[in-house]
């Protein structure tokens, strides 16, 4: 009984440090998304392949997320009425209130490669610029306009600020501040890289899902009624602009594709947009 309360208190410290437990085998039985979150944390078990990938999320909490999104929508309204800058700060703050498990929640994982960075200071700063790239990348071939605002104060996450950007595209409705990029990093962790994440090295510094606030993530907002900007795509352009050792991961009703919200998870994997899908299947 001692020897595995020692053992249960061990995987607990791991789990906390914000670092895998383990650097995973792939599972030839799940598929190359499960098989990438659960290298990058999330491993909770509401998370799961299936046959066509559409019912890849647990029941009973995906319809706490439905409702995560209609109190969402609630929020709308008071920001119609706020200024452009207040609306920035107040979609933020909404971007910062997320669920404790890992696969109800927006994540950013990554395994840079040990050779790119001097320590996990020098890490961080390279995530950052990695980041800032691809998001420009990704503006410019959707001809949309992005400016980083460096004005703003923002809430902290372990340590690091969440960074924002806002969006000008017309044509999708973004305008007057009302569409943000809201990005964050949290420190990032000197760990082993799982032989299946393409372009890692043996050792890298990984910023992982599963710590209960101190997790990496990048979404796309757009207030109002009318969902009419193409975040699919966008997630898509910014996953390609990315390093291969960096991928996404978004729960059911966060991704806007055609106007509506995918009610299934997805994975982004070098701009690939990767199902929950059972290989036999695949």
């Amino acid at each position: 009984m001692t020897k595995l309360k020692t053992i249960c208190f061990a995987v607990t410290t791991a789990a906390l440090a914000g670092c895998a437990a383990m650097p995973r085998h792939y599972d030839d039985e799940s598929s190359r998304a499960l098989n990438l979150a659960r290298a990058g944390g999330v491993y909770d078990q509401d998370l799961r392949d299936s046959p066509d990938g559409t019912r890849s999320y647990r029941k009973g909490l995906l319809v706490s997320a439905l409702d995560l999104a209609s109190l969402a929508t609630s929020l709308d309204a008071p920001l119609r009425h706020l200024t452009g800058t207040q609306t920035l700060l107040f979609n933020a703050t909404d971007i910062m209130m997320t669920p404790d498990n890992p696969s109800a929640r927006p994540s950013l994982m990554g395994w840079m490669p040990e050779s790119l960075a001097a320590n996990e200071d020098d890490a961080y700063d390279h995530y950052v610029a990695v980041v800032d790239e691809a998001i420009t990348q990704a503006a410019e071939s959707m001809a949309i306009t992005t400016t980083k605002l460096t004005g703003v104060k923002t809430p902290e996450i372990d340590g690091h600020p969440l960074m924002l950007w806002s969006v000008t595209a017309e044509r999708y409705g973004c305008a007057d501040s009302n569409c943000i990029i809201a990005y964050n990093i949290q420190q990032p962790n000197h760990w082993k890289t799982p032989s299946y994440v393409i372009g890692g090295e043996a050792a890298s510094y990984n910023i992982a899902a599963n710590h209960p606030e101190k997790y990496s993530r990048l979404v796309f907002r757009q207030s109002g009624h009318e969902l009419t900007f193409p975040v699919d795509e966008f997630y898509g352009a910014v996953s390609a602009g990315m390093p291969p050792w960096i991928v996404m991961y978004f729960p059911p009703n966060t991704v806007i594709q055609d106007g509506e919200p995918l009610p299934y998870p997805v994975l982004y994997e070098q701009g690939q947009q990767l199902m929950f899908r059972e290989p036999d299947h695949e």
